[in-house]
């Protein structure tokens, strides 16, 4: 009985892992664009269309 209930538990596991690798594909284009929302020159996140805090005058 148990090692039907560990078998099933491992059967589920696999099941799991398949679904996660198909999605992985779709991470790399999140990361493009979450490297796309920093600043080039200080690497601070990016709020908004206006400038970044580090470009303006008399900051740095």
């Amino acid at each position: 009985m148990i090692v039907k209930i560990v078998l099933l538990f491992l059967i589920g596991f696999a099941v799991l892992a398949m679904f996660g690798r198909l999605r992985l594909p779709g991470q790399a284009r999140r990361r493009e664009r979450r490297q796309a929302l920093r600043c080039p020159s200080c690497g601070r996140y990016r709020i908004g269309s206006g400038r970044c805090p580090c470009e303006g005058e008399g900051h740095g």
